[in-house]
């Protein structure tokens, strides 16, 4: 006997499909991925921000001393972590849309905090920020189909 949340197949789940916002949230995600890889893996090299000529004065007020772990969280979680969704969503895996939804999600909040945190706006804040949203758009209409065959399955 199964119970309701196993009754279902993952097979009449139907994948994502590359449409156009599927497209727009993948291309958004490597562009993120590789970005941000390039900035985490500049911090973590010189946690003095003197690669990217960042002092470390606009950390103050923040829980870290210097540039590493922000550039380990960049490098890992927005650089690599943009990079797999993005595979995943070119091959259809059934999860990439929500994936990306949280990469985007967390994206927007990572630039807000740094922003409460460093006082300082550049040019690329309100472009990073964007960014994440337009992975948020693109990848709701992406895996909406996805998520209502998942809703259906279920009963």
């Amino acid at each position: 006997m199964t119970t309701g949340a196993t009754a279902f197949s993952a097979r009449s789940i139907p994948r994502p499909t590359m449409t156009r916002s599927g497209r727009m949230a993948v291309g958004l995600l490597i562009f993120l991925g590789i970005g941000a890889l390039a900035g985490g893996i500049a911090l973590a090299s010189r946690p003095d921000g003197s690669v990217m000529q960042f002092p470390l004065s606009l950390l103050n007020g923040s829980p870290f001393p210097d540039y590493f772990y922000p550039g380990l969280i960049l490098g890992g979680l927005f650089g690599v972590g943009s990079l797999v969704v993005a595979l995943l969503g070119v091959r259809g895996w059934h999860v990439a849309p929500f994936l990306a939804f949280a990469i985007g999600c967390a994206q927007m909040i990572w630039i807000v905090v740094e922003l409460a945190i460093i006082k300082e706006l550049s040019f690329l804040h309100p472009v990073m920020f964007a960014v994440g949203l337009g992975i948020v758009m693109g990848s709701v209409r992406w895996g909406w189909p996805t998520f209502e065959g998942w809703r259906a399955a279920r009963g």
